[in-house]
Order: structure tokens, then sequence, then C-alpha cells
């Protein structure tokens, strides 16, 4: 961004009105001196505190609480980055105004050693409550990722007793999903990079995996969705790329749409079958390793049926009305929430009458596979959260028929300064493994 990343940042939470006409409160910074530390010594966490202040302030909120507990809260561990293990609940406070706050269990403090900000340390239960209720003096409202009235479970990260714990210290809880989405779901100039190379990674990697079936099968050889799964991990392992394992789904199988073989569970692919690939991954030594996901298409022939044809036409109409939907509101410089855009795609396929689409439109893409910005959802959940500019998400309507097969295409799109951009190879139709 041209301008200071705070600015910036001020300037489109107003954009996408979440401006409050209502200053926040400005919390009174913890009276427990901090930790001593060297100049030198001190890192910053994984997160943009200027850029989060901004988003809080037009929000009227005090600050933005981050708890981890368990292990639960992956936005927390991600954003805060404590350097080792810990076993202890700890805070990190980002007030509105004044420096960060962490607070931890003096056996994980090593962990926290360095870190921006003031350091409390506690020992037992009461030690926490006290000093909690210090860390939080003057703060009214802090967001925290809690929000069970949304239905939508990614937004929730913090146990009960650490909400009743923050409750106790006399402030109210708002959900940290705008923030979360401006902070950790933004790909940053990095991230694109890394982003892309992933995609070029998977496009050769399934066509790779494509070439082999063909090959095999010609060859007069059986080759199995296992097969065609290891080839692709080695290709991970080759390429620098890791993530879950892909799926390779032939004739039946693809009509699951979370199928994936296993050592136990897959099947030989046969001529005539229906083959679908769903490959996704991220960059192992990239600095900020944004994922990428790739589906893709196949018929194991030298002619797609007609039928197969028909039914990928309704799914690419979907994901284009999807696709055009969110560019156009974007052009116009007007809000897009998620599940408006999941509608588009559900309800080409509803008109065409053949098969069910059994899970949402997309999903936030970041340095999660399912990342924590909006998802194109109207069907787990209503997500009414604004795709954002910087952020990107996945674009893949799918249609199932019970028993007998499924497909689905999904492409990855960027919200950037000009516009929209689709990230990945578009399939316009089904792949002829066979054609001479």
């Amino acid at each position: 961004m041209s301008r200071g990343i705070g600015a910036a940042a001020l300037a489109l939470a107003v954009c996408l009105g979440l401006a409050q006409p209502e200053p926040a409160a400005q919390p009174v910074p913890p009276t427990q001196p901090a930790a001593p530390r060297r100049a030198q010594e001190v890192r910053r966490p994984a997160i943009d505190v200027e850029a989060a202040q901004a988003i809080l302030a037009v929000q009227g909120m005090s600050g933005w609480l981050l708890a981890q507990s368990g292990g639960r809260n992956r936005v927390a561990a991600e954003l805060v980055a404590p350097a080792g293990e810990t076993r202890h609940p700890w805070f990190y406070f980002i007030s509105v105004e004044s420096e960060p706050v962490a607070l931890v269990h003096r056996s994980d403090a090593a962990a926290f050693q360095g870190l921006a900000g003031r350091a409390i340390e506690y020992g037992d239960r009461r030690e926490l409550a006290a000093a909690l209720r210090t860390m939080l003096k003057g703060a009214r409202v802090v967001a925290m990722e809690y929000a069970p009235e949304s239905r939508i479970a990614a937004l929730t990260r913090v146990d009960s007793a650490t909400v009743r714990l923050v409750r106790e210290a006399g402030v109210k809880i708002a959900s940290s999903a705008e923030v979360v989405q401006f902070t950790k779901s933004l790909w940053g100039p990095e991230g694109r990079v890394a982003h892309y190379v992933a995609i070029h990674h998977l496009t050769r990697l399934k066509d790779a995996a494509l070439a082999h079936v063909a090959a095999e099968l010609t060859a007069g050889r059986k080759v199995s969705e296992r097969d065609v799964q290891r080839l692709i991990q080695r290709g991970f392992e080759m390429r620098g790329l890791e993530g879950p394992p892909p799926a390779v789904a032939a004739g039946a199988n693809s009509a699951v749409p979370r199928y994936a073989p296993s050592e136990e569970r897959a099947a030989i692919i046969q001529r005539g079958d229906l083959l679908l690939l769903d490959l996704s991954g991220r960059l192992i030594d990239a600095p900020r390793p944004i994922y990428a996901r790739l589906a893709w298409v196949a018929y194991v022939g030298d002619a797609v049926p007609a039928r197969y044809a028909d039914l990928f036409r309704t799914v690419v109409s979907a994901r284009e009305a999807a696709v055009t939907f969110v560019e156009e509101r974007v052009a116009r410089k007007r809000v897009v929430k998620g599940f408006e855009a999941d509608r588009r795609a559900r309800a080409i396929v509803a008109r065409a009458g053949q098969g069910k689409f059994l899970h949402s439109t997309g999903h936030s893409l970041d340095t999660n596979l399912f990342g924590d910005g909006a998802n194109l959802d109207d069907y787990h959940s209503r997500d009414t959260r604004n795709l954002v500019m910087g952020s990107g998400f996945t674009v893949g309507p799918g249609l199932y028929l019970r028993g007998q097969f499924g497909m689905r295409s999904v492409v990855d799109v960027y919200i950037g300064r000009k516009g929209l951009e689709v990230t990945s190879p578009t399939q316009q139709s089904i792949t002829a493994l066979l054609a001479p």
C-alpha cells in the first residue's frame, strides 16, 4: 500500500462500513513493570499492530485480546508467535493507543522474551485473574476470537473458561472477525508471490498426474487412486510444498466431496471413469506461505460423454456467476459479503435440477488452507463478513450424484487494488485423457 499501513487500514475500514460514531475507550496501561530486556532483543509479533489498532478504533473497541489456552486458538498462535512451547494460558493485549501487553505464566516466560511491549508474569490462578484485571483496567469492549451467536465455527477459538475469566475482569467481549481479516488474512506482497509460485507448482503436478494415468492405461498397466496420490506427494517434496493429502477420486468415489484415497481405501482407475483431482499446498520456506488450491476434472477415455459435459457446463456457469458477481461489486466499490457470492453459484446449480451441491462455494485462503477471512458460504452457515481488498479465497462449486459420480471446479481469487484477479487456471471443459 502506498500510504502508511495504519492509515490505509483505517481508510479501508471506513469504506467497508466498519466505522462507529463513538470513539474508543482508552485503556490504562498495566502498572506492573515490564520484564527487562536489551533493545536489540526486541522482536515484533507477526502482526501489524498499527493496522490492528486502526480497525479497532473505527469499531469502537478498546483493544484486541489474543488468548491461548490448550492450543485452540491458531490466530493467537500465529500472530503472537511465541518462541517455543507454552503449557499454560497466555494473553496478548493490543490496546487502541498504548503498546501491547503480554500476560504469561512464569514457567513459559522464556517463550515471550523480547516480544514487543510490556510483559506481566503470573503464577497461580488467583494471580492470573488479578493480573488480567490490571491489564484490562479502563477497557470497555475487547475483541476476541469468540462469536458463538454467529454459527461460524471458525470465529470461536476461545474456550468458555477463558471467556468467563475475561468477563469477570469487567469488560465486554465482541467478535474479532473483522480485525482478523485485516491482519492475518491479508496476503501482502510476499504472500502474493508465494501463492503464485504455489499455484504454478500445483498446475504442473496436476498435469503430470493426468499424463501418468494416460500413459499407464495406454500401456495396459493398472493404476490406482493411491498410486496417483503418491506421485503428487513426491512432487510436493521435490518442489518444496506442504499441504493435505491430495484428493484423487475415480468413478463413484468422486461423488463423495471430501474423499481422498488411503492405504486402506483406493480404487483402480478404469476406462470410462470420471476422475477428479483436488490439490492444495503452500511453500514450506516462504516468509508468508499463502495456500493455493486447484481442482480439475478428467474423463478416462477419448471423448467426454454428453451427460458429463453438460453437467460440467453447469458447474462452470456456477463458478463464473460467483466470480463475476464479486468482480462487478469490487469494480463499483460496493461491499460484497461471502454468503451473497455463494447464493449466486447455488442458484445456477438449482436451476439445472441435477445432482446436489453439498458444500459451500468457497473458503478463505491465507497461511491456512481454510483461512480466517470471509468464506463464500450460505450453506453450512451464513457468512456475513465482507470480502476485503488484499485477501483471497477459492471459488469451487460442485455437483454430486450419490453412488455415481461428482465434479467440481476450483479456482483461486485475489482482490487487488486494480480489481479481481483469478490466480489459477480456469477449466472450461472436461479433459479427455485418452484423446488422440
